[in-house]
């Protein structure tokens, strides 16, 4: 089974890699029409995500916001399967870091840093392009896929161009025991609700106490490097801009309770500024929202 679901995806990228992307926001606004308004994908999951963090909005206001997330996720859904076939220099055009010269200072003094990252517009293509924007080595911390054919697949895929990836569970390991050759951004996403009360933290997150995943606090104090968040803003279909933001400096001796607080602060500021790009159909409230 896993073996033909891994020929079945590999079809799909293919056939997703000969589409220009005028079609394939053609294709995404079809299936957009088929998941929303046939399927009602994760609709429920989404009117409760939005209504949790706006309480103040009226229905028709989180309607929009519902309506605009779908387009955005159907496109960011089909542009990272694109991702894996695209050529990464001309995807550097559509996926621009501005400021990657926040790093120099760092890299010139031989210090790695950590890159917090969210499920905010197109976050994959950085595993495909991003590397190819930075001085320092960029590893990316995923989560890994149960299919092992498509996970090893994937892997692939995105070490290449300065990047390589490590395993969630590898990564404590990872920091401590891995010496790199070269200064290394290691790129987590933080944003994930927590698998177990052992390795959840509390912080407050659109005026509620909210669970955050504690793993990703707990490297960043675990490494004592500097800290900073990459933010991706969507400036058009297909074309992104990246911006570094300090979060913190290399050995700032804070709890891992403070970088989970700086990290919810930081990304309800994105989400505010924009809120249909974030990943409103995962659960992320379970503690306080009844799905």
């Amino acid at each position: 089974m896993k073996r033909l679901s891994y020929i079945g995806f590999r079809i799909l990228v293919f056939i997703i890699s000969l589409m220009p992307f005028s079609i394939l926001f053609l294709f995404s606004d079809f299936l957009r029409f088929i998941l929303q308004k046939v399927f009602r994908y994760r609709l429920d999951v989404i009117n409760k995500n939005i209504a949790f963090c706006f309480p103040e909005k009226n229905k028709f206001e989180r309607l929009k916001i519902a309506n605009d997330f779908y387009k955005q996720f159907i496109d960011v859904t089909l542009e990272s399967i694109k991702g894996l076939t695209y050529d990464p220099e001309k995807l550097v055009q559509r996926y621009r870091l501005n400021n990657p010269e926040i790093l120099d200072e760092d890299f010139a003094n031989d210090q790695s840093v950590i890159i917090l990252s969210q499920h905010y517009n197109n976050w994959e293509w950085g595993s495909i392009c991003f590397g190819l924007q930075n001085k320092h080595h960029i590893v990316g911390v995923v989560k890994k896929i149960s299919n092992n054919y498509i996970d090893s697949y994937i892997a692939q895929k995105r070490s290449q161009n300065n990047v390589s990836v490590v395993y969630a569970d590898n990564t404590a390991r990872y920091i401590k025991y891995h010496k790199p050759t070269k200064p290394e951004g290691l790129v987590m996403i933080a944003d994930q609700y927590p698998y177990s009360k052992r390795h959840q933290i509390k912080t407050s997150f659109f005026g509620k106490e909210v669970s955050f995943h504690a793993g990703v606090s707990a490297i960043a104090k675990m490494s004592n490097y500097p800290i900073y968040s990459i933010d991706i803003h969507r400036i058009k279909r297909g074309y992104y801009q990246l911006k570094y933001v300090k979060l913190a400096d290399a050995n700032n001796n804070l709890s891992t309770e403070k970088i989970t607080t700086m990290y919810a602060s930081h990304l309800e500021e994105l989400i505010i500024q924009c809120p249909y790009s974030w990943l409103w159909s995962h659960k992320r409230f379970k503690d306080q929202v009844s799905y």
